[in-house]
């Protein structure tokens, strides 16, 4: 086994077909090593069918909430607690926070689960969109299915067996290309994951949200550059000439169970 071994996750498959096309870009470009994919959204039956097509690891993007505003993503199960007024899941994890009942939580974490499985897929792991609402929620349902969880869980759910985990999205665009290589490069042995959001520049990207939303960033600039900085010939170069194992979660240690972590995570995923 390679003393270096590297993932490369894209998150969102589903979200649109732009994001689920640009994430099929990256892969078939041998940037990509896996995707997760949010089963509420509107081309994830589509998605999932056109990735494990193209032999694509599909995890699940477990998704309680939908931070679009033209776009909005309802639950699959009868879960008023998770949803905003006008029927869709709530737009962040404050919002959710106040009115989200455990059992319907568990109830629809399960049936996304179950969704995927229902469609084909060989789920891999599962990890959440935008944020981790109850850390036991997910541990419950992670063991019930045994499946690995990139999230941070208590027992008795197991988390990903990993070494470092690094966000290629946030970067700024104008570098990022720049500080993906950078980060290749100082990569020590162990099974490290990165985490990246590509698409490709069509009209439904754009149409996720109004460009003088705090969110447009997250929609446009930083998924295209992220596919950018994924295809850069700069970065496979880099993973050679260092190398870099690219796997997808079957090729990293076995999972684990850590003691202690309890609570509701926060705004930016660390328990409290």
């Amino acid at each position: 086994m390679p003393a270096r071994r590297l993932v490369v996750q894209a998150d969102d498959l589903g979200a649109c077909a732009a994001i689920t096309d640009g994430i099929l870009t990256a892969f078939e470009a041998g940037a990509v090593t896996q995707a997760s994919v949010i089963v509420p959204a509107g081309d994830a039956e589509r998605g999932i069918r056109v990735a494990v097509e193209a032999g694509l690891p599909l995890g699940v993007h477990l998704a309680l909430m939908c931070e679009w505003e033209s776009v909005r993503w309802r639950p699959l199960t009868p879960a008023a607690s998770l949803c905003d007024e006008d029927g869709g899941l709530q737009p962040g994890l404050a919002e959710l926070a106040r009115t989200a009942r455990r059992s319907e939580v568990v109830s629809e974490l399960r049936a996304q689960i179950v969704a995927a499985l229902d469609w084909g897929v060989p789920v891999t792991h599962l990890d959440s969109h935008i944020g981790v609402l109850d850390t036991q929620a997910l541990s419950q349902v992670a063991a019930e299915f045994e499946l690995a969880c990139r999230d941070p869980i208590p027992g008795p759910g197991r988390m990903l067996a990993l070494d470092s985990l690094w966000h290629l999205t946030p970067r700024s665009p104008e570098t990022k290309t720049e500080e993906l290589v950078r980060h290749v490069r100082s990569l020590p042995e162990g099974d490290h994951l990165i985490v990246a959001h590509p698409a490709l520049d069509r009209p439904e990207l754009r149409s996720l949200c109004h460009r003088g939303s705090r969110r447009y960033k997250w929609a446009v600039d930083y998924r295209l550059s992220d596919l950018a900085a994924l295809t850069d010939p700069r970065f496979r170069a880099i993973c050679g000439e260092e190398d870099v194992a690219l796997v997808s979660v079957d090729g990293v240690r076995e999972p684990t169970v850590l003691k202690g972590i309890v609570g509701v995570a926060n705004r930016k995923g660390r328990v409290e």
